[in-house]
């Protein structure tokens, strides 16, 4: 659990004002915003998806306080990365509607704090609490405990936007807060395995990992259903027509998704050799040492149980790749008809991301070998379904290939 806070510096504030301003946006995302209008609303998550119907933006949107004919301004979270691109878009989009465009980076900030790593919770808990939008996973002491809950998951903690200068200052509070209290390190350091010390926001990247949420850059290019946005609040199927509709509704009806990013953990590998030789011995025990590093984009091929390596034919076909990583923790895009059941029951409660994989319902054991190293730099890699998912995306998951 993050209790002092972080600002997520890989996000950046657009504020959209205008009367126009819902219905030129209620045309372009993925999700419902007209319920923005009204004084005192939740903040919405959605996509923004390009004409062939995949991610080209992922946004958060917060009414902002204050009077006018929209109900008062929309702050857009957008990743960074993209957002440059996000206003051009915008831009083209608006034509003659009456919304202005206002780059809010430098005054506002994206800040997180809370979030609970799967595994502390009983089956019975994570149930009743899945959707639950009440639910805070921040401390009441925190001096961030005022921002609403992330619109995906209640697991993910609060977030918000607030001016930069106040954000800063009470993250610093919360950090004196706990150096106050003695808790300079505890909960949040359970998902800082993969170094000695990681920042607030990476810890916060690992906390999504373990939770198997892509955000941002990890989206782009992706189809919706397959990054599990409709699992994560991004998605209606009871509004209208917004860019790149048709693949995401056809896809919906169909029922069938073969593939979908899941939380995933790496380890290092030994691959067996028959000779006895000491120098190539010393150097996979080095190898054990070091820290993880596993590419995006690495794919992953299957391993069975009883298995120390990978099909090596040159018809083997790999189940998957890795999306993103952090140490010991990632993301991986992998197709749910090698996913199998498991009867592992987890006995920890701390931020072991192995053991979180034993808590799940499925689960599936590859190697991940990023094309451009040798074969002796493979990772250990395994892969499962995180507790929020609906139940219907993994027994659809065997149907035939269309």
């Amino acid at each position: 659990m993050l209790a002092r806070g972080v600002r997520l510096a890989e996000r950046r504030v657009l504020r959209v004002a205008g009367e126009d301003a819902l219905k030129l946006l209620q045309g372009l995302v993925t999700n419902d915003v007209r319920g923005l209008a009204a004084p005192g609303a939740p903040p919405v998550y959605a996509a923004v998806l390009a004409a062939n119907g995949r991610v080209a933006h992922d946004a958060f949107f917060h009414r902002e306080m204050g009077e006018g004919p929209s109900g008062g301004a929309l702050l857009v979270d957008l990743p960074a990365a993209t957002f440059e691109d996000a206003v051009k878009l915008l831009t083209k989009m608006r034509l003659r509607a009456r919304v202005t465009l206002d780059d809010a980076g430098e005054d506002l900030a994206v800040v997180a704090v809370g979030g609970e790593e799967p595994g502390v919770r009983s089956k019975s808990d994570e149930a009743s609490s899945r959707r639950d939008a009440t639910s805070t996973s921040a401390p009441a002491s925190s001096l961030l405990a005022f921002l609403p809950p992330d619109p995906r998951l209640a697991s993910l903690g609060l977030r918000g936007v607030l001016p930069r200068a106040v954000a800063e200052a009470l993250i610093e509070g919360g950090v004196e807060m706990a150096r106050t209290h003695g808790r300079s390190g505890g909960s949040d350091a359970d998902f800082r395995r993969g170094s000695a010390h990681v920042s607030e926001a990476a810890a916060h990247r690992r906390l999504r990992y373990a939770l198997g949420v892509a955000e941002g850059a990890e989206l782009v290019g992706l189809l919706p259903l397959e990054c599990n946005l409709a699992g994560l609040n991004a998605v209606s199927f009871e509004k209208g027509c917004y860019v790149g509709q048709e693949l995401t509704a056809r896809t919906h009806h169909r029922g069938v998704v073969r593939k979908r990013i899941v939380p995933a953990s790496f380890h290092h590998h030994i691959i067996r050799n028959d000779s006895d030789d000491a120098f190539e011995t010393e150097r996979a025990n080095e190898r054990s040492a070091s820290p993880l590093f596993v590419a995006p984009g690495s794919r992953l091929f299957p391993m069975e149980e009883e298995e120390t390596e990978p099909a090596t034919s040159a018809r083997a076909k790999p189940a998957g790749s890795v999306v993103a990583s952090s140490g010991d923790v990632g993301l991986a895009m992998v197709r749910l008809s090698h996913l199998k059941h498991t009867t592992h029951e987890t006995g920890t409660t701390g931020g072991d991301a192995d053991a979180l994989a034993h808590s799940t319902t499925l689960t599936a054991r590859f190697i991940a070998r990023d094309e451009s190293q040798s074969r002796a730099s493979a990772i250990a890699t395994r892969v499962w379904t995180p507790p929020w998912w609906d139940a219907r995306w993994t027994s659809r998951s065997d149907d035939a290939e269309a």
